[in-house]
């Protein structure tokens, strides 16, 4: 819907701050994506400080036009982004998780909003569309480099695990990341292939580009991203053709045509078979009906509410089963941890704007295809609409299986996706009162607020815990790293995480940890380091008392100020609140190994830990020294 022209001068000033914008947007999601998604808190340090500042710009440039219009589609995701900041205020058990969370919710919010309402000019759109399909290529290009050359590569210079190392990943960490990237790219590429209303070379060019995607989709091993496109593919003639007949042979045209796709995977290569069998034999995955199971017991204990914002992962070891030894960060099913976490009336929240944002976008579709038909630009065209539409059920098909809305990355790119497809439709756009313009600058301000006051602290003092946790679970599972290298830095980040966030309990809960392995470096007074280690872990126990690794922190910290009787029940609740982690039966058996006449209850303690993990060598280090002794 046109707007007038203002005066020249503020005229220069809109043009060239929405080219800022869009270069901003550009730039931030490529940053974003090419370091690995964004799943690094460092990564997330620069993102979110410039969506914040992009979103601040935004308000302000609506604010300076002639006359401002609002999209209302904006409004769809605020009742559950409420929903979810009462969850992280006044339910989560793990607050410093909630907020991060949250802002991720509000930061996908604010791209989906920009998406909305700026990048009008056919240059700002090509040239986010641009960089979204280059990082498609790059991406595939990669995959190749880790499929045929090198597949422990990854950006910023680390290495593949070991479980996805016949799989590609491209710029992310997880195959399936970089699966829900292609799929949202692939549905737009394919139905600008199949329009003829695009030009020859356009046609030919978007094939080409569809054909490298899906290539790229094969490496990644993606079961869930195969699933999803080629459920896709069926959807698309049952969804758009004109008149049953047609639905209906392109419905089986297009399930022939995944089955032969599959049948070329099947037999080109022994990767692809690899991931495909198990379907064909039944013997599926076992993981993830684990954490799916967990997460409606979960559930079950507040199906209204919900256990709380981000509380997934910090509850999972109340029902974890025996033997399951992975750390699963979220349920592997995004309707799954939404109800879990947010119980009936958040997941009816945040499912009422997803099937909105369906709904609206298939109107949009029939009604640019009923009034412009072919005519138009590319982005004003209803094909480009019905691939953005087609790339988001994609989307939302995968989300049963994972977590894209986790990866900063993906988040951002379906909400850009989905505010190309509801931008411009006049059943959405109305014209802001003239007493409205104040709320551009407020908004500006309000953003600039959440920025400074909860963003740029929380990410910071993430970024500083984050990397040295990892340096310490490093130590406790090997040789790797020298612990008096690695400890004076480890204690200095810590303290400052602590200093700059002193709401992250547990960056106090790893700062005990760090203060606790001090002692075999400096070994200088144990009980004044337990001292210490015991005022970190008592801060992280304040902050979140069902964290049971926090409870095994505060019991070794009065192990080491020789108080033993007060630190029995501290293990005691960590295993009531995770009766099956193997390491914490082993923290108790230790503790009971320096008591006196407790050997018998020390080697009963480690034989549930190695009936739990056979593969602790700790546990069977310390068994047989303790049988030696007896």
């Amino acid at each position: 819907m046109p707007e007038p022209e203002p005066s020249s001068v503020t005229a220069r000033l809109l043009a060239a701050g929405e080219w800022l914008l869009a270069a901003g947007l550009a730039a931030a999601l490529a940053w974003t994506t090419l370091c690995l998604g964004g799943y690094r808190p460092e990564t997330m340090v620069v993102t979110s400080a410039a969506v914040f500042g992009l979103a601040a710009l935004g308000g302000l440039l609506w604010a300076l036009r002639a006359a401002p219009q609002f999209n209302l589609a904006a409004l769809l995701p605020v009742p559950f982004l409420l929903f979810a900041l009462a969850s992280t205020l006044w339910i989560s058990p793990a607050r410093w998780l909630a907020w991060r969370e949250w802002l991720l919710w509000l930061q996908a919010w604010l791209v989906f909003a920009l998406l909305l309402h700026h990048v009008r000019r056919p240059g700002q759109a090509w040239l986010v569309a641009g960089v979204l399909v280059a990082l498609g290529l790059a991406g595939a290009a990669i995959a190749a480099w880790q499929r045929f050359h090198d597949p422990t590569f990854l950006m910023l210079g680390r290495h593949q695990a070991t479980q996805f190392l016949h799989r590609s990943a491209g710029m992310f960490g997880i195959p399936n990341s970089f699966a829900g990237l292609l799929e949202l790219l692939l549905p737009v590429c394919l139905t600008l292939a199949w329009s003829r209303a695009t030009p020859l070379l356009g046609r030919v060019l978007a094939g080409w580009l569809a054909a490298v995607l899906l290539f790229a989709l094969a490496l990644t091993g993606s079961r869930g991203g195969w699933l999803a496109v080629f459920a896709v593919l069926v959807l698309w003639p049952l969804s758009f053709a004109r008149g049953w007949r047609w639905r209906i042979a392109g419905g089986a045209a297009a399930l022939a045509l995944a089955a032969g796709l599959v049948a070329v995977m099947f037999y080109s290569s022994a990767a692809a078979r690899g991931r495909i069998r198990p379907f064909l034999t039944g013997e599926y995955e076992a993981s993830r009906p684990i954490l799916w199971r967990a997460g409606l017991e979960l559930w079950r204990q507040s199906p209204w509410l919900g256990t709380g914002a981000a509380s997934y992962n910090v509850l999972f070891d109340q029902h974890r089963p025996p033997g399951f030894l992975n750390e699963p960060q979220w349920a592997h099913n995004e309707y799954v941890n939404t109800l879990s976490d947010y119980g009936v009336v958040g997941f009816g929240l945040w499912a009422a704007a997803g099937a909105g944002l369906a709904g609206l976008g298939w109107r949009a579709i029939r009604r640019v295809r009923r009034e412009r038909g072919p005519s138009g630009g590319i982005f004003e065209r209803w094909r480009w609409r019905q691939g953005l539409w087609l790339g988001l059920a994609a989307f939302a098909i995968h989300l049963s299986v994972d977590f894209h809305t986790r990866i900063p990355a993906l988040a951002f790119a379906a909400a850009a996706a989905a505010g190309w497809l509801l931008r411009d439709d006049p059943a959405l756009v109305r014209p802001a009162p003239g007493a409205w313009r104040w709320l551009g600058p407020a908004g500006a301000l309000a953003v600039l607020a959440v920025a400074i006051g909860v963003a740029a602290p929380l990410y910071r003092a993430e970024a500083l815990r984050y990397g040295r946790r990892q340096d310490l679970d490093r130590v406790a599972s090997g040789p790797q790293l020298p612990l008096d290298q690695l400890l004076p830095a480890a204690l200095v980040d810590l303290q400052e995480s602590v200093k700059i966030d002193p709401a992250n309990g547990q960056a106090w809960a790893d700062l005990s940890w760090a203060t606790e392995l001090a002692w075999h470096v400096t070994r200088g007074d144990l009980v004044a380091l337990g001292r210490r280690a015991g005022d970190a872990a008592d801060t992280a126990l304040r902050l979140c008392p069902v964290m049971s690794e926090f409870h095994v922190r505060k019991g070794v910290a009065l192990d080491m100020q020789g108080r033993p009787r007060e630190a029995a029940p501290c293990f005691r609740e960590a295993l009531a609140l995770a009766p099956n982690r193997a390491d914490w039966h082993f923290a108790y058996a230790y503790h009971l190994s320096a008591a006196e006449h407790r050997e018998a209850d020390a080697l009963a303690e480690l034989e549930s830990c190695l009936a739990l993990d056979h593969g602790n060598f700790a546990a069977v280090a310390l068994r047989e020294r303790l049988k030696v002794h007896r």
